[in-house]
């Protein structure tokens, strides 16, 4: 069977995981059932977790475009630990062909691809 390819991306209120195998997307799947496809470790779930929770704890459900970020600092933070993930996925995984990152949007598609 042919490895996958896997999106990492923030979404409000949707799964986190995105999977390519060849062609066939495969959208939407929670990290759980992300961590059981892929081989990831309890560690790198634990971590999967806290990284989306807390994106979703920054929607702004009056202006969605605008999360509740405390700070620009915070912000960045947060992107840089999902690059980080990113990053155990790919070295975790050995199913894993590439790990796309795309963080909220803000980081161009295939711009961090491990």
């Amino acid at each position: 069977m042919a490895g996958y390819d896997v999106v990492l991306h923030a979404g409000w209120e949707e799964p986190c995981f995105w999977f390519w195998v060849g062609d066939s997307p495969q959208y939407d799947h929670e990290i759980d059932e992300a961590a059981e496809l892929l081989g990831l470790s309890p560690e790198l779930v634990h971590d999967l977790t806290e990284w989306d929770d807390e994106f979703q704890a920054v929607y702004n459900d009056d202006t969605p475009q605008e999360p509740l970020w405390t700070s620009p600092e915070a912000e960045i933070a947060w992107l840089e630990k999902g690059q980080t993930l990113a990053a155990r996925i790919k070295r975790e995984s050995s199913v894993t062909n590439r790990v796309n990152y795309r963080g909220n949007g803000s980081i161009p598609s295939g711009s961090c691809v491990f």
